[in-house]
């Protein structure tokens, strides 16, 4: 029998193949996952990639080494890997490093466990409004095996989770694969919670916070499977899927979905790029979809449906502007007169408020009144949060926890300490002065950063047994509390702040978001925004509700001077314990080369959070006018001048994060 050789990807940071041979009694093909002895390891995983019957010349004469084990019944298809080039040849990772997003460990391919195939699903019959009817008739005419993109639009309230589980049905109907994509953990639960409710089957749930038991059942499930439903965070993206039939992506603008760590992606954009490797329909939801997606609706990429009501029939929330130049705050105050007015009658007619501020803990910076010392993490260029709740002062970055000193480290005076601003505890202490004998609560990744918790404070608001809630953007979007009626949102000019060209359009959303909370059941809610600019485009685009408005003036600023979507951004980021030797590398990176028509380059320049974790971060811009170009030019000029050793580079195709 003649010897197999194969062209083995494995989970390390590689873009090539490593050469391996089948033993006499394997068979082999392309998709298996395999063992291969890998340097000093012995079980290195891998996938074949190619399969030849003889070698090339130029490694004949070496040692080729055996395959040493073929997983049995695991197998990736070739849409899979068509998926891992695309994204490796997108995001200028290497290839092994993608292939570790599909198989983070090798627990999760060890030991088949036993697992149901067949799922009994006992599918609740709901009443839809005629507008909801609507939409789910539109979406059914793409329900088929071929690539639609489908943006579901909806005011906050209207229904769309109820539209996009008629899709679910369907397709489950047809026995093929469901993926639910969320941007967060923390809406996980409450869907979790909707779902078997809808359809009398708990969903697989996938995310980082989950068991590695957990994790390997629903890793092999998905490729063993027919008919089933994940809802996952980003992650799942990478799940094995053999049979899918339709992918939703929930919240589709929230920029969550950008992964800032290692490999750097949109997984809303991979997410519509395996829809159509897979060629299957894929939903993205939102009540306020990214101006990436208006952009694809407007040249006709995307089909898109627009749910215009709030299910329950109310109007929607009125929005009232508190000009907070005229109406002044008390010192050491942070909630206006007209918000306590509100929250009494909210209180009286036994419905509830929620409190919003995108701050966590009790205040931003602490410095000393006698000598101006700010207190700063001694591994990060910025300032330590006081979180007094658990009598701490924290860096939100690293995450170095520093104790609270009774005397200034620098001219040792003691009952110094002066505190500038609000975080959501300060907030929720002034709250508390008002309303004694009132329930109020916290929420942010502080105290809801697991999916146990987050299901205990969400559980508590919708039993009323919290009145107040105070909360960062963790509870801003996807939630539904019937008694929830008036929404205060503190300071929503904080926001508009920064380089960052997404900012506008984040802040927007948000207060879009947030504002939905109030009034989706019982009676319209309202919505009070502080502000010290009332007069803002973006602010009274809001509270005109004049987003269709917003959406053209931020394309045709976009437009204007070439920003995504119609020009392309790559960041290099450069870092290094070294101050010098970063610099030095950055410098050197973009040093006399010949840079083509359409493509520009600025920096390096220090990041604006110049040191994090320990290292110094220099960062060089990289623009152009057509993707593939951008990315050959970027790969270029990375590859002609290779990191050394204590230099780190990170390359963040399309990026989000400016700092």
């Amino acid at each position: 029998m003649k010897i197999k050789y194969c062209n083995v990807l494995v989970t390390k940071p590689f873009n090539n193949t490593f050469t391996y041979k089948a033993k006499i009694d394997q068979s082999v093909s392309v998709g298996d996952l395999v063992i291969v002895p890998f340097g000093r390891k012995n079980d290195q995983v891998g996938i074949i990639y190619e399969i030849a019957d003889s070698l090339k010349s130029e490694i004949s004469k070496l040692k080729i080494k055996e395959i040493k084990e073929i997983y049995k019944n695991l197998k990736f298809k070739k849409d899979i890997i068509e998926f891992i080039d695309w994204i490796a040849n997108y995001t200028l990772a290497p290839k092994g490093l993608v292939l570790k997003l599909f198989i983070t460990n090798n627990k999760l391919v060890e030991n088949e466990i036993k697992i149901i195939k067949d799922y009994n699903y006992n599918i609740k019959k709901i009443n839809l409004n005629s507008e909801q009817k609507n939409a789910s008739s539109f979406l059914k005419k793409f329900l088929v095996k071929k690539f639609n993109s489908i943006v579901l639009e909806g005011v906050t309230g209207s229904g769309k989770t109820e539209v996009y589980f008629e899709a679910v049905k369907n397709i489950l109907k047809q026995n093929k694969q469901v993926l639910i994509m969320l941007p967060e953990i923390s809406l996980t639960p409450q869907l979790e919670q909707r779902f078997e409710k809808r359809f009398g089957i708990q969903a697989c749930i996938w995310h980082s916070k989950i068991s590695e038991k957990k994790r390997k059942e629903v890793w092999q499930k998905s490729h063993d499977t027919n008919s089933f439903v994940v809802i996952g965070a980003r992650s799942s993206l990478f799940l094995p899927f053999k049979n899918l039939g339709l992918i939703v992506v929930d919240e589709e603008h929230d920029m969550s979905f950008k992964q800032e760590e290692n490999i750097r992606y949109q997984a809303r954009d991979l997410a519509i790029v395996k829809a159509k490797i897979e060629k299957i329909p894929i939903i993205l939801s939102s009540a306020t979809p990214s101006l990436e997606t208006y952009n694809n609706i407007k040249k006709g990429k995307f089909k898109h449906f627009f749910l215009s009501s709030q299910y329950s029939g109310l109007d929607l929330p009125d929005i009232e502007l508190i000009n907070l130049k005229k109406e002044k705050l008390d010192k050491d105050k942070w909630i206006s007169k007209k918000i306590i007015i509100e929250i009494e009658e909210c209180i009286k007619n036994k419905s509830q408020a929620l409190l919003f501020l995108n701050r966590r803990g009790y205040s931003p910076l602490t410095l000393c009144n006698s000598c101006g010392y700010r207190y700063q993490c001694d591994n990060c260029t910025t300032w330590l949060v006081l979180h007094r709740n658990k009598k701490r002062l924290l860096c939100h970055q690293c995450g170095s926890i520093y104790p609270i000193q009774s005397s200034c480290p620098k001219c040792e005076c003691t009952d110094c300490l002066k505190l500038i601003g609000p975080g959501i505890e300060r907030i929720a202490e002034e709250v508390k002065t008002y309303f004694p004998n009132n329930n109020i609560s916290l929420m942010s990744s502080d105290n809801a950063n697991t999916p146990k918790k987050i299901k205990k404070i969400v559980e508590d608001f919708e039993n009323k047994k919290i009145d107040i809630l105070v909360a960062t953007q963790i509870m801003a979007k996807g939630y539904h509390f019937p008694d929830l009626s008036m929404v205060g949102v503190i300071d929503c000019d904080s926001g508009l702040m920064g380089g960052d060209l997404r900012a506008i359009e984040k802040t927007y959303n948000l207060l879009q978001q947030v504002s939905g909370r109030a009034g989706r059941t019982k009676k319209t809610g309202k919505v009070f925004i502080q502000t010290y600019y009332p007069d803002q485009p973006v602010i009274q685009s809001f509270k005109s509700r004049d987003r269709n408005g917003f959406v053209e003036q931020s394309l045709s600023e976009r437009e204007q001077f070439k920003m995504p979507p119609f020009g392309f951004i790559n960041a290099i980021i450069i870092s290094s314990s070294s101050k010098i030797h970063a610099e030095a590398y950055s410098r050197k990176i973009i040093k006399e080369d010949l840079v083509p028509k359409g493509i520009e380059i600025f920096g390096p320049v220090e990041a604006p959070l110049f040191l994090l974790r320990g290292k110094y971060r220099f960062r060089i811009l990289i623009k152009g006018d057509n993707r593939q170009k951008l990315n050959k030019f970027t790969s270029n000029l990375v590859k002609k001048t290779p990191e050394p050793s204590n230099v780190r580079l990170i390359i963040d195709v399309d990026p989000y994060n400016f700092v």
